[in-house]
């Protein structure tokens, strides 16, 4: 059995048939059908919050591993080039998300807006999956894209950035739609 995927999910929609009747005027009959559910992605100014929280901790690790190599020898740390600083908060940046995303789910940011990181099936990214989502990350201008519906970082590596209620729908929803487990909303079972 192949798991269901997120973006195959379903849900019910009511439409209307416009017609008229034998008098002209215009009726609207309701009907429901089953359309593909949008997965609700983070967006915005939240997703904005994630990136500058993230990016304040990463500069405070940056700039406590600079002060610690400074202060065991100022010498040779005035002469590393900027080159190889840059390489460093790039490699920091990559080793930061992937071990806060692996351990928790999420990142310091995301976790602050009640936000985590799925894979396309509702599941926590396995570990090669978030290793290419955080060294993607060091693209450029890739935080520019973040801008829209999802990031590069996001759709490289397939993966989606929800809250934790939208996760819990989907997971709902996943476990209804694969013949896992069926709602009943009849309160009279309950009796």
């Amino acid at each position: 059995m192949t798991k269901l995927k997120i973006t195959d999910l379903t849900e019910e929609k009511t439409f209307y048939h416009r017609e008229r009747d034998a008098f002209g005027n215009r009726t609207a009959e309701p009907y429901q059908a089953a359309v593909k559910r949008k997965v609700q992605t983070v967006q915005g100014w939240k997703r904005f919050g994630h990136y500058l929280i993230d990016l304040v901790i990463l500069y405070t690790i940056n700039f406590g591993i600079g002060f610690v190599f400074a202060a065991i020898d100022p010498y040779t740390a005035s002469k590393v080039p900027d080159l190889t600083w840059n390489g460093v908060s790039m490699l920091i940046t990559g080793i930061y998300y992937f071990s806060v995303e692996a351990a928790m789910g999420t990142s310091i940011g995301k976790l602050v807006t009640n936000s985590v990181v799925i894979d396309e099936y509702g599941d926590k990214p396995d570990n090669a999956t978030l290793l290419g989502r955080s060294f993607a990350r060091i693209i450029p201008f890739e935080a520019l894209s973040c801008l829209g519906e999802r990031g590069w970082h996001d759709t490289l590596s397939k993966t989606y950035v929800v809250t934790k209620t939208e996760h819990e729908t989907l997971k709902r929803l996943i476990a209804e739609q694969s013949g896992g487990f069926r709602v009943d909303e009849r309160s009279d079972i309950l009796d």
